[in-house]
């Protein structure tokens, strides 16, 4: 018995079924706004009725669409990353998009060839984290962007889509936790008033202490990098001070390891000598010294919504004004910190 192969419709059988041009069908698949409401129902009609299915490659060459997605980051490194780099990849990936990495390691150089490279037909995307919200040059790249962008935890003044974290409220909260626990000798390390988790930090820190009615130990703010050497820097003059603090709260997964590694040299120990407070979850944040007390946020949540943002772009949503959604911080309580001896 000969088995029988039903030819598949093509778009030459839905332009004569509609009575239109080839053209006009291409037209309605890939510039539905471009076409006559009532020649694109003819056209959809005959695309129901013969059951037609697009070549998904042919409309991508039409459309020069990649399906590919850039994340540029500046700390490949930051674990806070990895985790939001797999939460965005699994939204795009059931959309048929790849996740392009690119960690610009804090140079505004690197940054600004990732920008130009992705927006010159290298993606359809991008989701970023940028790494001086002031630099002229990243403005003005940014202003010029060609394709759909978000933005995470970045504040500019550009339309474009945004996810935040709120990161004053928990900083507010850990301070405060401290100041109970009768400590007064409170360090920050952090980020520098150039990105907002800097500015947020610093701004939660300071409100804790002004609402307690205490002083601010501004000579203990050091809020100039997310890196691990900054931390391990900052934390070795702060322990080598006179009256050295009693707290530490180490704003940043990288400054963390810095920080930690500052006290392991110095012999001071957590929370005996010195209670420590740290941001985000992370492996060495949970396992030493079983586990930190840390400032907490959503971040496979925070991953979700950048890749539905970004989403509703490529899906057309581009008359929409700029969203910026904000995510709360938490404190979690650990083991890291005692009330102060005096």
């Amino acid at each position: 018995m000969t088995k029988v192969v039903e030819k598949k419709a093509t778009i030459r059988d839905v332009a004569r079924v509609s009575g239109v041009s080839v053209g006009t069908v291409s037209r309605s698949l890939n510039a539905p706004d471009t076409v006559k409401p009532g020649t694109l129902s003819k056209v959809r009609a005959a695309i129901e009725s013969l059951d037609f299915q697009p070549d998904a490659r042919a409309q991508n060459m039409r459309r020069r669409s990649t399906l590919t997605v850039g994340f540029v980051i500046d700390d490949i490194a930051n674990p806070w990353h990895a985790s939001c780099f797999k939460a965005i990849d699994a939204e795009l990936r059931q959309k048929g998009y790849s996740l392009y990495l690119m960690s610009t390691h804090g140079q505004a150089s690197e940054e600004a060839a990732a920008l130009d490279m992705l927006q010159h037909g290298r993606a359809d995307g991008m989701i970023m984290t940028i790494n001086n919200e002031q630099d002229p040059r990243t403005i003005k790249r940014l202003k010029e962007l060609r394709i759909p962008a978000v933005l995470l935890d970045r504040d500019i003044p550009l339309e474009i889509d945004a996810v935040l974290t709120e990161h004053a409220p928990g900083l507010r909260q850990a301070t405060n936790y401290l100041i109970e626990l009768g400590h007064r000798r409170i360090a920050i390390i952090t980020a520098g008033s150039d990105i907002r988790p800097g500015r947020e930090r610093v701004r939660g820190f300071v409100e804790a202490f002004e609402r307690a009615g205490l002083p601010v130990p501004r000579d203990l703010i050091r809020s100039q990098s997310l890196s691990a050497d900054y931390g391990f820097r900052e934390a070795t003059t702060l322990l080598q001070m006179p009256e050295r603090p009693t707290a530490i709260i180490a704003a940043g997964n990288r400054i963390l390891a810095g920080v930690l590694r500052a006290m392991q040299q110095q012999g001071v120990s957590v929370p005996q000598d010195i209670s420590l407070i740290a941001c985000d979850r992370s492996d060495i944040a949970m396992l030493y010294p079983g586990p930190i007390t840390l400032i907490d946020r959503p971040v496979e949540e925070i991953g979700r919504t950048a890749a539905q943002l970004l989403l509703e772009r490529l899906g057309g949503s581009n008359a929409r004004p700029a969203q910026r959604i904000s995510f709360p911080t938490h404190l979690i309580m650990g083991g890291s910190c005692l009330p102060v001896r005096r």
